[in-house]
C-alpha cells in the first residue's frame, strides 16, 4: 500500500475507472419501473462486468501474488495480465461501437478522428511485423516450414539421424546435457517425446519442489564426465535410464568420459559425432 500511495497514478486510474463501474453495477431497479430506453441500456450491464473484472485482475496482484520459485509477484502478474488484456479489449471494442452510434456533431466528429488514428498506428504493427517475423517472405535454407524439425535435419544430419532412431527404439528413460532455458537442452526429448532426466532446470525449479529435483542435474553430469564405471552404473540404475545420448552439445557442456560407457554398455546408434548407448 506504501509503495501504491508514493506512485500513486496507476491506483487513482485504476479506482476513477473502477468505482463508477461498480456504482452502476450495484444499482437495483425493479423492471417494472425502468423506461424501455433504460432497459435496452441493461444490456450494458455485462460489459460493465468485464471492465470490473479486468481491473480486479489488475489491482489484485498488486497485493496478492503466488509465492513461487521467483519468490516475487512476476508471474501472477504475467498469467493475470493475460485475462485481463482480454476482458478490456471486448468491453473497449463495445464502448467504441455504442460511442460511434451515439455521438453527435462535433463529438462524433473527434472521437472518430481521434479512433481512425490510433487504429492506424494499432495496425502498423500486423503490417510491419509480417516481414520482419518472416525476414520479408524469404525461407531459411530449409525452406517454409512449422516443423522445426526440419532445421534440425539440414544444419545437424548426425543428431537428426539419431533422433529419428530414438523415436523407433522401444521407450525408455533418455540421459543429455541439462542446461537452462530456452536453449537447445533438453532437445532430444522434446523431439522424441522419451522421458529425460531433467529438463530445463531453472524452469523445472518453477513448478517442481527443489526435493523433487534433487541433484539430477549434478548426476547426469558425473555421469559423463567420470571415469568410474560403478558410479555411472549406480546413476543409470538411480533414474532407470535406458539410452545415454551422446552429441555435439554434450561433448561442449562436459568432458565427457567415454570409456567406461564402451566397457558398460551397448552401441546401438553410431554416426558422426553421436552415440547413442543403450543399458541393460
Amino acid at each position: 500500500m506504501t509503495r501504491s500511495l508514493a506512485y500513486i497514478g496507476s491506483l487513482v486510474t485504476l479506482l476513477a475507472l473502477m468505482i463508477p463501474t461498480l456504482s452502476y453495477l450495484l444499482v437495483n431497479e425493479h423492471p417494472e419501473d425502468v423506461a424501455p430506453e433504460e432497459q435496452r441500456q441493461q444490456s450494458h450491464g455485462f460489459v460493465l462486468l468485464l471492465i470490473f473484472i479486468g481491473l480486479l485482475l489488475i489491482l489484485g496482484p498488486e497485493f496478492v501474488y503466488l509465492l513461487d520459485g521467483f519468490k516475487y509477484r512476476i508471474n501472477t502478474i504475467f498469467k493475470f495480465y493475460f485475462q485481463a488484456w482480454m476482458v478490456l479489449s471486448l468491453a473497449a471494442a463495445y464502448g467504441t461501437a455504442v460511442l460511434l452510434k451515439n455521438l453527435q456533431g462535433m463529438s462524433k466528429g473527434i472521437f472518430s478522428g481521434v479512433f481512425a488514428v490510433v487504429l492506424i498506428v494499432g495496425l502498423t504493427y500486423p503490417a510491419l511485423g509480417f516481414a520482419n517475423r518472416t525476414n520479408n517472405f524469404k525461407p531459411p535454407f530449409f525452406g517454409y516450414s512449422l516443423d522445426d524439425f526440419d532445421r534440425v535435419k539440414a544444419e545437424n544430419p548426425d543428431e537428426a539421424a539419431g533422433i529419428l532412431w530414438l523415436r523407433s527404439a522401444p521407450d525408455g528413460v533418455v540421459a543429455e546435457a541439462v542446461g537452462g532455458a530456452y536453449s537447445s537442452y533438453a532437445r532430444i526429448a522434446n523431439y522424441t517425446g522419451l522421458p529425460t532426466v531433467l529438463g530445463w532446470d531453472n524452469h523445472e525449479g518453477q513448478w517442481r519442489d527443489s526435493l523433487l529435483i534433487g541433484n539430477r542435474r549434478q548426476d547426469i553430469e558425473t555421469l559423463y564426465t567420470t571415469p568410474d564405471g560403478l558410479t555411472a552404473q549406480d546413476i543409470v540404475a538411480k533414474y532407470n535410464i535406458r539410452y545415454i545420448y551422446i552429441g555435439g552439445l554434450e561433448r561442449s557442456a562436459y568432458p565427457v568420459d567415454e570409456g567406461k560407457f564402451n566397457n558398460l554398455f551397448k552401441i546401438v546408434f553410431q554416426q558422426g559425432n553421436v552415440t547413442i548407448y543403450e543399458a541393460p
